[in-house]
């Protein structure tokens, strides 16, 4: 749980970031609009960033400091858009391309500020007039802060990773997403948890770091679909009905196995040459931006978000084989520093 709000606070600390560099860009043109001066400590601050060339930037609320901070905005936004152009068309996932982007946010900004200094050396050089060889400390103040923001989400990402989407089962038609669904959900569908009740407490023992809360058998109309790991999301202890699924496995030999499906695949329909001639994220129709696949003769694993799981949930799906090529089981997992 502490890492869980060390990541918060980071993330709240990088969204805080953003929201002050934007906030200074629209008092900038707040004030061009009203004719009014922005508060002096915007000048103070793009005053204080000087290179080892010292530039003197002139204090002014005007639409020529507006338009020259548009200038730098859109250097940004183009180096973005070509950016993503690049890596999508590099990796054809539209998802990674944007994982990839926030990523690269430090050198994307530090390109954006070399356009427009370069920008700026152009129009000094062709055009005489004093308008033309200002430098505006309002502007200078929004790309240093866009370039801090945008280095904080860099790091943020690099170290938190990236959100991507659940991996879903659909068990006798009810649909399972792993991470999020309540027992209560499944409950209402006509399941039932082996010894337990929906008023049962439920304790997570913390010691564990894969099956979270209790492991527990589910079963509908007699009929058994496997197992789940069912974990209280906030507390240490809690109501089955309040808790979430964490983990659900279902056994190669279970005699209901055609109604089990992992992202509307059917589990019946694949076998061992499936999972050594594909990539599980073909088989499944996945296209994670962040993923590692574990392959060897009789175990696969594919995980999602494979950074540190304290702020965004980790996926994991399984298949396990035994030495015949006869499955043993399959499972879906989501990992989170909440339930540790």
């Amino acid at each position: 749980m502490d890492s869980f709000r060390f990541a918060l606070s980071f993330a709240l600390i990088v969204c805080l970031s953003f929201l002050l560099t934007f906030y200074v860009y629209f008092r900038l043109l707040y004030g061009v609009k009203k004719n009014r001066e922005v508060p002096r400590w915007i000048y103070k601050f793009g005053q204080a960033f000087q290179g080892r060339v010292h530039v003197e930037y002139e204090n002014a609320t005007t639409s020529a400091a507006l338009r020259d901070a548009n200038i730098f905005l859109f250097f940004w936004l183009l180096s973005n858009v070509l950016s993503f152009a690049f890596l999508y068309y590099k990796s054809g996932n539209y998802y990674a391309a944007v994982y990839q982007c926030c990523k690269l946010q430090f050198l994307i900004l530090l390109l954006a500020m070399i356009l427009h200094s370069l920008f700026q050396f152009f129009r000094m050089t062709f055009h005489s007039s004093r308008e033309a060889r200002r430098w505006y400390s309002t502007t200078n103040a929004l790309s240093w802060l866009a370039f801090f923001s945008g280095s904080l989400l860099a790091c943020f990402v690099s170290t938190m990773g990236f959100p991507e989407s659940p991996l879903t089962a659909q068990i006798d038609g009810t649909k399972l997403i792993v991470g999020s669904t309540k027992a209560s959900s499944l409950i209402d569908a006509g399941f039932s948890f082996a010894g337990k009740s929906a008023e049962s407490k439920v304790t997570n023992k913390r010691n564990d770091p894969f099956y979270y809360g209790e492991y527990l058998e589910i079963t509908k109309d007699g009929k058994s679909y496997g197992f789940m790991s069912v974990t209280p999301t906030w507390k240490d202890e809690d109501a089955l009905k309040n808790c979430t699924i964490t983990y659900y496995e279902i056994p190669g030999d279970c005699a209901h196995l055609a109604e089990v499906q992992f992202n509307r695949v059917n589990l019946t329909a694949l076998s061992l040459s499936d999972f050594q001639t594909k990539k599980i994220t073909d088989i499944f129709s996945l296209k994670p931006a962040n993923y590692k696949e574990i392959q060897n003769e009789s175990y696969y694993v594919l995980t999602m978000q494979t950074k540190d799981h304290a702020f965004w949930k980790n996926y994991s799906l399984y298949a396990y084989f035994d030495t015949n090529g006869v499955v043993f089981y399959y499972g879906i997992r989501a990992q989170q520093s909440i339930w540790e």
